[in-house]
C-alpha cells in the first residue's frame, strides 16, 4: 500500500499547530486560499484541479488532525491524510509534526504519488514557516 510519510520538528507549541491544521484561517495560510474548514467538514479548491476535495475532519485529543477524503481527486476517495503531534525528536524543544497520507484507491500511478508527496513536503515546510512566525501564505495559492 502506498503511503506518503514526512516528519519535521517545529519551534512552536502543539496547540498552535492544531489551530493551523484544523481551521479555515489556518489551512488558508498554509495550503490553499480556496478552502473552508468547520464543523468536522472541509472543502479545498485548487485552480489547477477540476473538482474540489471534500473531507471529514477530526482533531484527536490535540495530538492529531485527521482528514478523510469523501470525494475529489482521482484515487483519493477514502484516503486519509493526518498530522500527528508529539515532542520534538531532533530539536531541543518544540513539536514533532509527523505527516502521513495513506489508503489511496488501487491503481494510483506511482508518478502521481511522487508528485503528491512532493506537494505535501512543500506544504509541510509552509506549516513550519508559518508556525515559527513566517509570513502566512498558502503553498498552492
Amino acid at each position: 500500500m502506498d503511503t506518503t510519510i514526512l516528519a519535521l520538528d517545529i519551534d512552536a507549541e502543539a496547540d498552535k499547530l492544531v489551530e493551523i491544521l484544523s481551521t479555515t484561517e489556518g489551512m488558508r495560510s498554509v495550503w490553499t486560499s480556496n478552502c473552508d474548514v468547520a464543523d468536522g467538514k472541509a472543502r479545498f479548491g485548487f485552480a489547477m484541479a477540476p473538482v474540489d476535495l471534500d473531507c471529514t475532519v477530526e482533531v484527536v485529543d490535540g495530538k492529531s488532525v485527521r482528514y478523510t477524503v469523501e470525494s475529489g481527486f482521482p484515487f483519493w476517495n477514502g484516503s486519509v491524510f493526518e498530522w500527528e503531534l508529539g515532542p520534538a525528536l531532533r530539536a531541543e524543544s518544540g513539536t514533532n509534526l509527523l505527516f502521513r497520507h495513506r489508503d489511496f484507491e488501487d491503481g494510483y500511478p506511482e508518478t502521481d504519488l511522487a508528485f503528491t508527496s512532493q506537494t505535501w513536503a512543500l506544504i509541510q515546510q509552509t506549516i513550519k514557516s508559518h508556525a515559527e512566525g513566517g509570513t502566512p501564505g498558502p503553498a498552492l495559492g
